[in-house]
């Protein structure tokens, strides 16, 4: 079969992320449908519903295909690799609050392709390729031009176990910045810096599956991402903002969490 191209990748991560995002979307009245509790967090049954959905789009089209996502993996050597958070933002979609997306992400040899991040409920759509621009909506996007950490509003998040490392980030940052804000979607997060909505995003105890897509987003909009790895399989540490106060940000986190 032909290899195909980034912008076919990515109308496949579309098509993908915009079914799962509207099969929960459709299906918000079950939003109170546990499958298991978390000191911390919760998954729901729609959870694994929606990455199902995900999975079927995906493999009509790629049957060959492998996938990573937080509801589980199905792997295979060498392959390309799809990368979904099927209910990013899981809390607030309980209660009701808008602040949650899909996420679909597509990458080959560790390096990210294509991405989407479909808020449902504010009917937003960000999408980028590695070599082509970000978009929400088919406009394009930029990151912010504030220039100073004091005038930039961040955005942040508490690990699940709440990490005491977070907690003295949050206390040296929060002084520093113009704003703080917590909206639990780690995806959304970075496509507000992507947009130039908030001016940066850091936290602590994330997943490839949270930023993959958003990622490539931010970056395509003109962000500078770095991260860190963690002990926990796939788990890392991602720093995003724009260009002028990332090194800013950064001097803070390694202050806290060490790393170069």
């Amino acid at each position: 079969m032909k290899t195909p191209s980034n912008e076919q990748l990515l109308a496949v991560c579309t098509e993908t992320a915009r079914a799962a995002g509207n099969h929960a979307l459709t299906n918000l009245h079950r939003r109170g449908e546990i499958a298991q509790h978390f000191d911390h967090d919760v998954k729901l049954i729609l959870d694994s519903e929606c990455q199902r959905v995900a999975e079927q789009v995906i493999h009509r089209y790629f049957p060959d295909h492998a996938i990573l996502g937080e509801e589980g993996i199905f792997s295979k050597e060498d392959a390309v690799e799809w990368i979904i958070d099927p209910i990013d933002g899981t809390a607030n979609y309980t209660r009701d609050f808008p602040f949650w997306c899909c996420s679909v992400a597509v990458r080959y040899a560790n390096k990210i392709l294509a991405g989407c991040v479909f808020v449902p409920v504010l009917n937003e759509c960000y999408t980028a390729t590695a070599d082509g621009p970000a978009l929400c909506n088919g406009s394009p996007i930029h990151v912010s031009a504030v220039s100073t950490l004091g005038k930039a509003i961040l955005s942040t998040g508490l690990t699940k176990d709440i990490d005491p490392r977070s907690v003295a980030f949050f206390d040296s940052i929060a002084p520093r910045a113009g704003k703080i804000r917590i909206l639990g979607s780690a995806a959304i997060d970075l496509c507000h810096v992507a947009c130039g909505r908030s001016d940066g995003y850091f936290e602590a105890g994330l997943y490839l599956w949270d930023v993959a897509a958003a990622g490539l987003i931010a970056e395509r909009a003109g962000a500078r991402c770095t991260s860190w790895p963690r002990d926990e399989e796939h788990g890392l540490r991602f720093l995003c903002t724009n260009k002028a106060i990332h090194n800013d940000v950064k001097q803070i986190i390694k202050q806290h969490f060490g790393g170069n």
